[in-house]
């Protein structure tokens, strides 16, 4: 098994560690891997999910083609999308919790275009989708992806329908119409030299090495050379505790890849598992 570290650009010779900051990376045997940001995989408009709160579709936060070992759904099942509504603060739009859980339209909802729209996305809703919620009640979703699926054209979000009364972005929470990222295409390269390639990240086993604390030369230069990578696999950077129940196929990302919204921390989300989290 192998640990990969992500890069981002769209040039091999010339990858940062983040979309947006200027620091370089060398990726050894750089590949495409997929992107970030801007439209979803190809599983059309209909199918992009929606924030549970407020019924607005999430923004797309990167699509990764993932390697043979980390293809832990089937190996037909060859990439993973994953979204964020961000919507844990928003105010929530009455009706749309209902329609997202196939209740029918009211004759009165049937006059509103977006509710419309809410209530198609639950019938055409994306048949391996994965609801993810962190602890503080905001909505996620992964999307475990077939080739056809990855190499599909990309989807744009759907068609805006707001009435005009509500066509101001919100207040609060992220969402595709007001808020996606510039698209990045993403790089995958072997991260070499940790030595939690292939061991579950755990406070409570002695296989997994505490690179953070550690004071030992070699162990030090490795912490410093992976500092805010994102990456499959390996040492792990949770800004607070590991989440309990994680496994060596965990994807951390990054805050604001993609533009996602981590407070200025990360997250980890566990291939195997399924596990979820983030904290700042």
């Amino acid at each position: 098994m192998k640990a990969y570290d992500l890069g981002f650009g769209e040039s091999a010779d010339a990858l940062l560690v983040h979309p947006d900051r200027d620091a370089g990376i060398d990726l050894p045997d750089a590949r495409v891997a997929g992107w970030c940001g801007g439209r979803a995989p190809g599983i059309g408009p209909a199918a992009w999910p929606r924030g549970p709160v407020t019924g607005l579709p999430m923004t797309h936060v990167i699509t990764l083609e993932l390697p043979p070992e980390y293809r832990r759904k089937g190996q037909d099942l060859v990439a993973v999308s994953f979204f964020q509504a961000d919507d844990h603060v928003a105010e929530e739009v009455p009706g749309v919790a209902d329609l997202l859980a196939g209740s029918p339209l009211t004759p009165e909802q049937a006059t509103d275009p977006f509710l419309a729209s809410v209530a198609s996305a639950h019938q055409a809703g994306h048949p391996r989708q994965r609801d993810l919620e962190d602890l503080i009640g905001g909505a996620h979703a992964l999307i475990w992806l077939t080739e056809a699926e990855f190499r599909a054209p990309r989807t744009e979000p759907p068609a805006d329908v707001r009435l005009a009364k509500d066509a101001e972005p919100y207040r609060f929470g992220r969402n595709a119409w007001d808020h996606s990222a510039p698209e990045m295409t993403v790089w995958t390269g072997e991260r070499v030299n940790d030595p939690n390639t292939g061991v579950a990240p755990s406070e409570d086993d002695d296989a997994y090495v505490d690179v953070w604390l550690s004071e030992d030369p070699t162990l030090r230069e490795f912490r410093d050379a992976v500092h805010l990578r994102s990456h499959l696999g390996g040492t792990i950077a949770p800004c607070q505790g590991i989440p309990d129940g994680l496994t060596p196929y965990v994807l951390e990302l990054e805050d604001e890849v993609g533009g996602a919204n981590f407070g200025g921390g990360n997250a980890q989300i566990d291939l195997e598992s399924d596990v979820f989290d983030w904290a700042q």
